[in-house]
């Protein structure tokens, strides 16, 4: 890694939003949505097709006043429900780092978004993050 990219960190670290937190670990997280919940369970429904699409805005509209109608189901489509969970992809020391990693990466990812972990007692990073932040030139 070059010392330009290592003073491009040190700054971030020194100047970012830490979000409330005093030593974040960035990290960007995908969307899983899990499907086949039952209604009891929870509020978000959707349509999946058998070939596993899921119904835009209109068709879901379509297919809810129908069902409500009817009970009913149109061929080859299910009405589920879902619960999303966010899966962790990759740690970084600052959120620029994680903006990075989305633009290079994002195509391959599911409704990408950056969190902040804390670091409490975490020595270790505590430690490297202090040591980067110190640094006027590394």
């Amino acid at each position: 890694m070059s010392v330009d990219k290592l003073q491009t960190i040190a700054e971030n670290l020194r100047t970012q939003d830490n979000r409330a937190t005093e030593a974040p670990i960035f990290a960007v997280q995908q969307r899983r949505r899990i499907y086949g919940f039952d209604p009891s369970y929870g509020e978000n429904v959707v349509w999946v097709h058998v070939d596993g699409v899921e119904a835009d805005a209109y068709e879901h509209a379509e297919f809810e006043a129908e069902y409500n109608k009817s009970g009913e189901q149109p061929s080859d489509w299910r009405r589920t429900f879902y619960c999303d969970k966010w899966e962790f992809v990759t740690a970084c020391f600052t959120e620029q780092g994680c903006k990075d990693y989305i633009a290079i990466n994002g195509h391959n990812l599911k409704g990408p978004r950056i969190y902040a972990y804390g670091s409490y007692r975490n020595e270790e990073w505590t430690a490297v993050r202090d040591h980067l932040i110190s640094k006027e030139e590394c």
